[in-house]
């Protein structure tokens, strides 16, 4: 994570926690008549998995795929004043995408071939690239809350999250690969497969802004944007050169308790 990353983290979770748990006996009166407000929510992810910006080895995106991924989550919200309060909350978030692309030079490793046949490779591959990605995390968001309207709330801060079920692989076919780089040895591949799945980070951390609009008193519906700051392969993971981050947008329900 750069260090930028870190210290905004830092500073938001601990404005948050600051204001929550240390207000003070001289406040005690001032903050009596906090609310607190809760909510179970269900959405839709939509998004991927991805380098920022778009490197230039990626020639042509062919299909894209969101699966079928969510977020179950519960959340509270402890109002300071009727405009302002603080979010906190657990969540489920099942992250997926499948994409296939025409890439050219694209720094990679592969397994070719079958049996007695195989071998690893690595090196700039060019063709055909297909790649399925499901990361589960368990999330912990801090936001800051601001009701503006009687029935818009909007939050911003950010998000921690543990990794539990992590799949990165795919394909890679109608191609060839240049063994150790781009001056290599070529060696056509027809069909070959990658997975680097074990090599995915077990932690997450990025930005998080949601809206709720409210339809009555006990649902609303709900989108929410994360942006992870961590990269999804540690800097010494050289299965593929440019830094991958999770960006996905998630639209759904919520049910206040």
């Amino acid at each position: 994570m750069h260090r930028q990353h870190i210290i905004y983290i830092l500073i938001v979770l601990t404005a948050v926690f600051s204001a929550v748990l240390l207000p003070g006996q001289a406040k005690a009166q001032e903050y009596a008549d906090r609310q607190w407000e809760f909510k179970v929510y269900a959405a839709y992810n939509l998004g991927g998995t991805s380098p920022i910006p778009l490197p230039a080895e990626i020639r042509k995106i062919s299909s894209w795929n969101p699966g079928f991924g969510g977020t179950m989550a519960f959340q509270a919200t402890r109002w300071l004043t009727p405009e302002w309060g603080i979010t906190s909350g657990l969540g489920i978030d099942l992250k997926r995408m499948k994409i296939e692309a025409d890439v050219l030079y694209w720094p990679t490793s592969l397994v070719v071939g079958e049996g007695d046949q195989t071998g690893t490779f690595s090196g700039t591959f060019s063709g055909k690239n297909k790649t399925n990605i499901r990361n589960g995390y368990l999330v912990l968001p801090v936001m800051a809350a601001w009701r503006p309207l009687e029935k818009w709330t909007f939050r911003l801060g950010g998000y921690v999250a543990l990794q539990q079920d992590p799949l990165f692989e795919g394909s890679a076919a109608d191609g060839y690969i240049r063994n150790g780089g781009p001056t290599g040895d070529r060696i056509d591949v027809e069909q070959a497969s990658f997975d680097f799945s074990d090599k995915v980070r077990k932690y997450d951390a990025g930005l998080m802004l949601s809206a709720d609009r409210k339809f009555n008193h006990r649902m609303a519906a709900t989108g929410q944007l994360s942006w992870g700051f961590v990269p999804l392969f540690p800097s010494n993971f050289e299965g593929i050169a440019n830094k991958m981050y999770n960006i996905y947008f998630a639209l759904g329900i919520a049910y206040f308790l």
